[in-house]
């Protein structure tokens, strides 16, 4: 049994770890490899077929990915140990794309993409989550650089190695354009992963002794030649240097005011508040009124109270037949 668990254990960490996206130079191309527009002199006979050897004469994508379906585009392959991926015949990525020959048909494949990232601005390490982008930061403040490139960080490599590099350009608000800013030099940076941050490659940024002012700031490739020559530079950023900032957040300021919107509500609320204490003032008069009627209910019920004298009144006529009825009996007494 304990066996058994190493082996499941070993295949698991098999599984999990990194493998080489391309090997044994980065020129060389395995099936299932991730290729940019833009490359140049790749070697792609590692696609040919195994059997037959025939090297490959294009590079063909099909409808849903599947060579029995329709020809959708095709890349020529004059020779398959130096292929470029040239932009005018890629019309859409990410694309799967198969190697063919007119003997073996489309064999293995390979997925396309463009060299794309995206750069930020953030406080230094440990403060990274701060987007400091558009705002006016204090001098003295420390940041740093964020390179999204979650395709040509993971997959543009050799085991451990990255060859591929960018340059930071910073234009100063007199429109001077530097790659050394801040006391840091921020050219030739690695893109070593999905996403990188300049101060952990080369130290924080220190917005220290620098012309007050509004900076832009843009990312460019600079290896491999092919991204440097023809592929786009990443967005455009910027931010706000002044020398008496007072806080990192000084956009914020906005933020009162919105936060200040509100409170005027609970005004209108009080206004309401003051009727209401109004309003105890004229029911106590009112409360006062049913407390003088309350005495008047007993003045009423003394008239009913004569109303039962006339009852001992109402008596006499029944003595009187009484006595009638007796005079009657003592009457026809005699008689008998």
């Amino acid at each position: 049994m304990v066996y058994f668990a190493c082996i499941v254990l070993l295949l698991a960490g098999s599984l999990a770890a990194p493998v080489a996206a391309r090997g044994p130079t980065i020129e060389d191309i395995e099936p299932g490899d991730t290729v940019f527009v833009y490359e140049e002199g790749l070697n792609f006979s590692q696609l040919r077929d195994p059997d037959s050897g025939n090297p490959i004469t294009s590079l063909r994508r099909y409808v849903d990915d599947d060579p029995a379906k329709a020809l959708i585009s095709e890349i020529p392959v004059a020779d398959d140990t130096a292929v470029d991926i040239p932009s005018t015949l890629v019309e859409d990525t990410p694309a799967v794309y198969y190697a063919y020959n007119s003997v073996d048909g489309a064999g293995a494949s390979v997925v396309i993409r463009e060299p794309e990232f995206l750069l930020g601005v953030t406080l230094a390490n440990p403060y990274h989550a701060d987007e400091v982008e558009g705002l006016n930061i204090p001098e003295g403040t420390a940041i740093a650089f964020r390179v999204d490139s979650p395709h040509v960080g993971t997959k543009y490599r050799v085991d451990s190695d990255y060859p591929a590099r960018i340059d930071i350009v910073v234009t100063t608000p007199g429109g001077a354009e530097t790659t050394s800013f801040g006391g840091r030099d921020l050219s030739d940076i690695p893109v070593s992963a999905s996403r990188i941050y300049t101060d952990d490659i080369r130290g924080p940024v220190s917005l220290s002794g620098l012309q007050e002012g509004t900076y832009r700031v843009r990312a460019e490739w600079r290896e491999p030649q092919g991204f440097a020559d023809e592929a786009p530079d990443s967005n455009e950023i910027t931010f706000s240097l002044a020398q008496r900032g007072v806080d990192i957040t000084v956009t914020t300021t906005t933020t009162p005011t919105p936060t200040e919107s509100p409170i005027p509500s609970p005004s209108p609320t009080e206004a309401p508040t003051t009727p209401p204490t109004t309003a105890p003032v004229t029911t106590a008069p009112t409360a006062s009124p049913t407390a003088t009627e309350s005495p008047s209910p007993p003045a009423t019920t003394p008239p009913p109270a004569p109303s039962p004298t006339p009852a001992p009144l109402s008596l006499w006529p029944v003595l009187i037949a009484l006595c009638g009825a007796a005079v009657l009996i003592v009457w026809r007494k005699k008689r008998i």
